[in-house]
């Protein structure tokens, strides 16, 4: 038992469990941030050690060429680097209304971070394997009654309903929480573009002003402004540089 916990497809789901936790407790952004990277590279990395430690997967590495290899690997980058930025573009497009260049630290985390999170973990799709994984549970509690019938050692009964009951507790804990992080990913989005690309001094004298906790400059007299206390905390206005040092 002590040597499954030890082996990496276990660090790496027990580490996974530990950041979620921790993001749960602490709703704290970096963590959040960390955790959403790291889910999203989770089923990359389960990939990697598959073809490093399963039998099938050493055996293609092992007869895959070197040359096929980095003829592979070099137009997974190019297809997934041009992805990425076109994920992470629309994606800021869609929040603040604006082109993403404008938004640069947070484009730049967003297509080198969190692309994998947006490609796997999508809300649509989340929802769908929610659905799918609860008609299989009640499937399942269907058929399970049927083995107490059928001429089946008790132990080995309780041994499926011992493992079936883990694999829908860790099932439905993964799921529920990778839906709570991708359907939380825009406010966490939002908190960073303000904490990075958003500034809070500037030296406009308009009536918005007052009110705005923050600016993003847009280039000439136009700037995306931060208000908390508005229902539409995001507005484009015109600044008129009155403020002197």
């Amino acid at each position: 038992m002590v040597e499954k916990l030890k082996s990496p497809f276990s660090v790496l789901f027990i580490s996974w469990i530990g950041l979620i936790s921790l993001t749960l407790i602490t709703v704290n952004g970096l963590i959040s941030a960390i955790t959403i990277f790291y889910t999203g590279l989770l089923p990359f990395l389960w990939i990697v050690l598959w073809l490093a430690y399963s039998k099938i997967g050493k055996s293609i590495v092992k007869n895959l060429k070197k040359w096929h290899f980095a003829v592979i690997l070099s137009w997974f980058l190019f297809a997934y680097a041009i992805y990425a930025q076109k994920w992470a573009a629309s994606l800021l497009n869609g929040i603040f209304h604006v082109d993403a260049s404008n938004i640069s630290i947070t484009y730049t985390l967003l297509a080198f971070l969190f692309t994998p999170f947006g490609i796997l973990y999508q809300e649509t799709m989340v929802a769908n394997v929610q659905i799918a994984t609860l008609v299989v549970f009640m499937v399942w509690g269907g058929i399970f009654p049927l083995l107490l019938i059928l001429p089946i050692p008790f132990k080995k009964v309780l041994k499926v309903l011992g493992f079936s009951f883990l694999v829908i507790c860790l099932s439905s804990f993964f799921i529920s929480s990778v839906a709570n992080l991708a359907f939380k990913k825009e406010l966490l989005i939002k908190n960073f573009a303000l904490w990075a690309d958003f500034n809070s001094s500037h030296l406009c004298t308009d009536s918005w002003s007052e009110k705005a906790e923050s600016v993003l400059f847009l280039g000439g007299d136009r700037v995306l402004v931060y208000t908390p206390s508005k229902d539409n905390q995001f507005s484009p206005e015109t600044c008129n540089y009155g403020k002197s040092f």
